[in-house]
């Protein structure tokens, strides 16, 4: 499916384009964010113009990918039983003039290279119960909290919506800065607390075998405070003195220079790091 590419792109240019991307996603907020199990607890069909029902209504889903997506299967032709209302073919016109593409022409990320399904700059404490992508969005992310936060002084960060805590997890004890994490749904809070535990337990087993080493750290970093947590949801365990071994330091990257040419470079757990609540 052809669409845009960054690439070769001025500074005006992308500035445009955050603009109109910004302005469709502003105007189609309650669709985009809406999740499958949604479609039929809260009735989201009926929540759609009259037009757009009459004009989706009864096609089946290789239909509609085919209409909305421009994806015929091999020998079919694109054919509409009735007139669409401007407006969906206007969503549909602007979501293909507007979306990036995925055709391949893009390089692996170097911590890649050596295994594509674990991010060689993030070590296992971080990686686990993450995927690839997530991987790589934690570290790119957290790496550019970490810079604005030097830049302009910051010494607490606030992560809302912080689903299970992996990026708030890796903010906290990958880049030492102090996180208040911020989540309504109670089951990933409590997601959040058990792999909270998981690195506590890591730490600690790390700690046994290597009792001089984390002796050392602590004695140089000291235990960090358990962050606060906000109402209804409890605090995370309290945060560990300085890693122990590298374990929670990043890995060097992957590939012939070492290091990706746009990353900050890996970051060390700096001193009285917390855990995120």
């Amino acid at each position: 499916m052809p669409g845009v590419s960054a690439r070769g792109l001025s500074h005006e240019e992308r500035r445009q384009l955050a603009v109109h991307l910004t302005r469709v996603v502003a105007q189609y907020r309650s669709i985009l964010d809406a999740y499958i199990i949604e479609f039929f607890t809260d009735n989201l069909w009926g929540t759609l113009p009259c037009s757009w029902q009459e004009a989706l209504d009864g096609l089946s889903p290789p239909q509609l990918a085919a209409l909305l997506l421009g994806m015929p299967g091999s020998g079919e032709e694109v054919r509409y039983r009735s007139v669409w209302p401007l407006t969906l073919l206007a969503l549909k016109s602007t979501a293909c003039a507007l979306a990036f593409t995925r055709t391949p022409g893009f390089q692996t990320p170097s911590e890649f290279l050596e295994n594509p399904s674990q991010s060689s700059r993030l070590t296992a404490p971080f990686r686990k119960h993450v995927r690839p992508k997530k991987q790589h969005e934690i570290r790119r992310l957290g790496e550019l909290v970490k810079k604005l936060s030097d830049l302009t002084g910051c010494t607490q960060v606030v992560d809302v919506g912080s689903g299970q805590g992996h990026l708030s997890r890796f903010m906290s004890l990958g880049l030492g800065l102090m996180v208040k994490s911020i989540e309504g749904d109670q089951r990933l809070v409590e997601r959040a607390q058990r792999l909270d535990q998981e690195l506590l337990q890591a730490l600690e087993k790390e700690e046994k075998r290597n009792p001089q080493v984390c002796a050392a750290g602590a004695a140089a970093g000291g235990a960090g405070p358990p962050a606060a947590a906000e109402p209804g949801h409890p605090a995370g365990p309290p945060g560990p003195g300085a890693p122990c071994s590298g374990l929670l330091q990043p890995g060097p990257a992957a590939g012939p220079t070492g290091r990706d040419a746009d990353s900050a470079g890996p970051a060390a757990l700096p001193p009285r790091a917390g855990l995120p609540c």
